[in-house]
């Protein structure tokens, strides 16, 4: 496997008696959830097979947009670009073309910063919405439209345009009625559950990602949770942040000493924020990057309120090296570092921030990564996902609504004199 949990700084905040129940309770919560039959549509990404529908159709348009196009951009908010982003920012080597976001903003200077790089660029795009109601998506995918119709043909346009949603929305109909690539949104899949659906695929291949090698990933690691349910990662991490949560730790911190771990950290905080944030109850979620944020929020993780998880994402090899060579004439005062690699630093700087943060009362858990590739995030998604689920299963939350985010969306439509 190329990702494993470590709990050893968490489990002095509990008692090995109350983890050993948890994690049992968390193993029975996990094998409901991947037996059960799934009456409210929600557990369609439990299953690794159906990841591989349409996938050589969407292999087939990624080549071709690899091939032909210059700029591909992703139109779609949330759960409908997280994951994708999270793995093209971290991994894309230049292999494909450059990935434009659209569709997350509603700032008019963001759009037409946007539509100004889009000029003299061979463009392909792709629209994700699961039902195409949501605001974001919506409106940009008519703004680009008019754009596109300005500089391609007919013929020419369908080829470059790539729409995502549930079969029967209007977006299939706008689909067949203009001759665009249709790929199906699956019905039984949420939005920041659609890692492993057409959703993320598309984009990743489109941008030079194996998808191959990241369908790979999910599978071990969706093995791992079926054949070891109560010692996967996955049920280990819902059980540990359960656990802290029943102790009155209501805040989780994603950090990671690997700056392309970033938009990662965004998907997770998604995800977690919108399945858990119900009901008054949920662990808050946020995040940080390091070194970078020790010098802001590492002050509050030290002697701030004793109410943080710490969650660490870790990388044993970064894929690079940087040394510093030696310099006696600077006289700069940094010769102690003289041979160091970069990666060497960072691992120092990560232990002895883990170990004092850990050692001012906060539980630190780690996942331990052992490269950056497509098969590490595969198996991450897939791990933080089913503990995600676990996790509000155990809250006796339901982990895949999201009333919340209607609630506003209604009163957004409302003020705009959208008629339901």
């Amino acid at each position: 496997m190329n990702v494993t949990i470590d709990l050893k700084k968490a489990e002095t905040y509990f008692s090995e008696e109350d983890f050993k129940g948890n994690r049992e309770k968390a193993g029975e919560a996990l094998c409901r959830l991947l037996t059960m039959e799934d009456h409210d549509q929600v557990l369609g990404w439990t299953s690794p097979c159906a990841s591989r529908e349409e996938l050589e159709i969407i292999k087939e348009k990624a080549e071709e947009i690899k091939k032909e196009g210059d700029l591909f951009v992703l139109v779609g908010v949330g759960g409908s670009n997280q994951a994708a982003r999270a793995m093209i920012d971290a991994l894309a080597d230049g292999q494909g073309p450059e990935v434009l976001y659209m569709g997350n903003t509603l700032s008019a200077h963001s759009v037409s910063k946007m539509l100004k790089r889009m000029e003299g660029r061979n463009v392909y795009i792709n629209v994700i919405a699961k039902n195409f109601e949501t605001l974001e998506p919506g409106s940009h995918f008519r703004i680009l439209r008019q754009w596109m119709k300005k500089r391609y043909g007919r013929e020419e346009m369908a080829k470059r345009i790539i729409v995502t949603g549930t079969k029967g929305s209007r977006l299939e109909e706008i689909a067949k009625e203009n001759g665009y690539l249709f790929l199906s949104f699956p019905s039984s899949v949420g939005g920041r559950y659609s890692a492993f659906s057409p959703v993320c695929l598309l984009p990743i291949g489109a941008a030079g990602l194996n998808l191959d090698k990241y369908l790979a990933g999910m599978e071990r690691a969706a093995e791992d949770c079926r054949v070891n349910p109560s010692s996967n990662p996955a049920a280990l991490y819902g059980a540990a942040r359960n656990l802290l949560y029943g102790k009155g730790y209501d805040i989780e911190m994603l950090v990671s000493f690997e700056p392309r771990y970033s938009c990662l950290a965004k998907w997770w905080v998604q995800l977690f924020g919108e399945s858990e944030g119900k009901e008054k109850k949920g662990i808050f979620p946020s995040s940080a990057i390091y070194s970078e944020d020790l010098h802001s929020i590492g002050q509050y993780m030290q002697e701030g309120r004793r109410n943080l998880i710490e969650t660490f994402v870790s990388v044993e090899d970064p894929g690079a090296r940087a040394v510093i060579e030696p310099d006696p004439e600077f006289r700069d005062g940094f010769d102690y570092l003289d041979g160091m690699d970069f990666d060497q630093i960072n691992k120092a700087a990560e232990e002895a921030t883990l170990n004092a943060h850990w050692k001012g009362g906060v539980p630190c858990i780690r996942f331990l990564t052992k490269t950056m590739s497509e098969e590490t995030f595969g198996e991450l998604f897939y791990y933080f996902m089913t503990a995600c689920a676990v996790s509000g299963t155990m809250m006796n939350i339901n982990p895949f609504d999201q009333e919340g985010v209607e609630e506003y969306k209604r009163s957004m439509f409302a003020a705009l004199g959208k008629k339901v």
